[in-house]
């Protein structure tokens, strides 16, 4: 229906979760909830987009990118960047804001990884004034975005960065496969094109960088996945629009405007088939059905319980129900000092009393490999209770 798009990864991400989110926001182009979320990362994209351009300009006054760093006063003037910003995009919990602050200064303790900076946000594909230049695919997909940081790691190399304020980190398999690392990669061919290679990267700046790389195989799998995404979005019309509930319903821009979310939010007569009536392709369906339910039923309780808080905190008083009064409740927690216990009890004794911060242990070893063997040659290895998990099934490719 659509003939002017453009692919992005957000974009691929909406269309290939749920067609009625994808439809709300690139068709009807629904306003969206407020998310905390995005406005920390909007912030710190922002601010760190700013030190940028204080770095170039240092370049450009002949400053030396390998041993160059930025002053105090920068740092503070950064720093100012950062509240106003932050008061902008509307961060209400002081604490999300002070960490979005550690976050940033992480980053400008080390700002570059290689030899120099080549780009900041670079855009490729949008309309209007700062468009960027426009480019396709060898099918001719038109693709958008921007890439945070692109650096000259070395002569042959070209480092590309994507900055990410999540508290996960993603595996070495999921970034193989990372849409938007992959559009990247093509973007930084055509824009780069002498360089012998290109790292891709993302910045995690709560746990450090992560680095991947694509093959010529896995790029030319990758532009043949575009074009049939593509070719899709091209195709949808607005009959074939339809809500689908996932496990990440919950948090979806425009729940509150999918009558399908809110009908499972208010559903109440459950009723099942005995589960000896299931095929097994049925019984598979079903528990993906109650996982995703069970999702959305539990964000709707924590919705509620933050309301009532709220209007208790607010007022004061408790609140009223037919037949019971909901009130805050807050339990308490004592913490002991590690110094005065390990003085105070016995040397035999103190082990039965502590538990040992497995990450502290493989930090301590990475810092000190003498007492790495030992370690390991006495620990041991528990497994918990067995629980159900999914993976995509492969799909068997078609005969031409």
């Amino acid at each position: 229906m659509a003939k002017n798009i453009k692919i992005s990864a957000t974009r691929i991400s909406s269309f290939l979760s749920c067609k009625q989110k994808y439809w709300f926001s690139y068709h009807e182009k629904l306003p969206k909830v407020s998310n905390p979320a995005f406005k920390l990362g909007t912030t710190v994209h922002e601010t760190l987009e700013f030190a940028g351009h204080i770095w170039l300009d240092k370049v450009k006054k002949g400053g030396d990118e390998s041993s160059m760093s930025f002053t105090k006063a920068e740092i503070k003037k950064i720093m100012k960047e950062y509240d106003a910003l932050s008061v902008r995009e509307g961060i209400e919990d002081l604490g999300v804001h002070i960490e979005g602050k550690a976050l940033v200064k992480r980053r400008l303790a080390d700002f570059i990884s290689g030899e120099k900076l080549l780009g900041l946000e670079t855009k490729f594909g949008f309309w209007g004034k700062d468009a960027g230049p426009s480019i396709k695919t060898k099918d001719g997909v038109p693709l958008m975005g921007a890439i945070d940081k692109v650096e000259q790691y070395d002569e042959d190399t070209l480092l590309i960065i994507d900055y990410k304020t999540s508290k996960t980190a993603p595996t070495a398999d999921q970034l193989r496969v990372d849409p938007q690392l992959s559009i990247y990669n093509l973007v930084a061919k055509t824009l780069y094109p002498q360089y012998k290679r290109v790292v891709l990267a993302l910045d995690l700046l709560k746990s450090g960088m992560a680095f991947t790389y694509r093959t010529d195989e896995e790029m030319e799998e990758f532009e043949a996945y575009l074009k049939v995404v593509y070719d899709q979005m091209l195709a949808l019309k607005p009959e074939d629009v339809k809500a689908s509930l996932n496990i990440f319903c919950p948090w979806c821009d425009y729940k509150d405007y999918c009558s399908t979310y809110q009908r499972a939010c208010k559903k109440a007569d459950y009723n099942f088939l005995p589960t000896m009536h299931y095929e097994d392709e049925q019984l598979v369906e079903e528990w993906k059905s109650v996982r995703a339910t069970k999702k959305i039923l539990e964000q709707r309780d924590r919705e509620l319980s933050m309301i009532l808080t709220e209007k208790i905190k607010r007022s004061g008083e408790d609140m009223e129900g037919e037949t019971e009064t909901i009130y805050i409740r807050q339990n308490s927690r004592t913490n002991f000092d590690l110094q005065t216990v390990a003085q105070t009890v016995p040397v035999e004794d103190f082990p039965s009393l502590v538990n040992v911060n497995k990450r502290a242990v493989e930090n301590y070893m990475q810092d000190n490999p003498a007492v790495k063997e030992p370690i390991l040659a006495s620990a041991n290895t528990n497994y918990t209770t067995p629980f159900l998990a999914t993976k995509k099934k492969k799909l068997a490719k078609k005969k031409k």
